[in-house]
């Protein structure tokens, strides 16, 4: 059977989005937790005790994408991270209004952890795995497939995020296709 580049793209990244899915995360790790590269990792908001080990873990640093408010959020995340030598950071992105500038502030943190392990993290890892496709894409010069594939292990973005994505693959001089 021949397939057309369109359906061949569509397979793999079917075929990835199974194994991703296929790969449990250890007893204790946050929801939807999704390793892009070595050293950086998306989750859904992790629990008080995961982030009690955050150090222990491997990480330097620790970016929230979402509002401090929200009613899974950890009240005291950054004096739990700051008691071990994590940095802690808040980008409180907007579900529903995600913006350029969210996300150029959000690489320039990453730029700068470049050499450190870092969670990126939000109440589902919705924000999180978006903005870490995109980095891993963009700036990182990740395949677009495996890295598309990683972001739908988690959820398929709503009308909004997509025109978001596609607004920043394009700036970026990426060509897309696929959402």
């Amino acid at each position: 059977m021949i397939f057309s580049n369109r359906a061949f793209r569509l397979f793999s990244t079917l075929i990835v989005a199974l194994v991703c899915s296929l790969t449990h995360a250890a007893e204790g790790d946050p929801a939807n937790l999704v390793q892009w590269r070595s050293g950086f990792i998306s989750s859904a908001q992790p629990s008080e005790a995961y982030l009690k080990r955050a150090r222990e873990l491997g990480f330097h640093i620790v970016i929230n994408l979402a509002p401090p408010e929200y009613p899974e959020a950890v009240a005291n995340e950054g004096s739990i991270l700051a008691a071990q030598g994590v940095t802690y950071l808040n980008i409180p992105i907007q579900f529903g209004k995600p913006t350029a500038d969210d996300y150029r502030l959000f690489t320039q943190v990453m730029k700068m952890a470049s050499r450190k392990s870092v969670l990126v993290h939000c109440q589902i890892n919705m924000r999180g795995s978006a903005f870490s496709y995109l980095y891993r894409v963009i700036e990182e010069n990740a395949s677009m497939e495996e890295s598309r594939a990683k972001l739908n292990s988690v959820w398929v973005p709503d009308l909004t995020w997509k025109k978001f994505l596609q607004s920043q693959l394009s700036s970026a001089g990426k060509k897309v296709d696929f959402f």
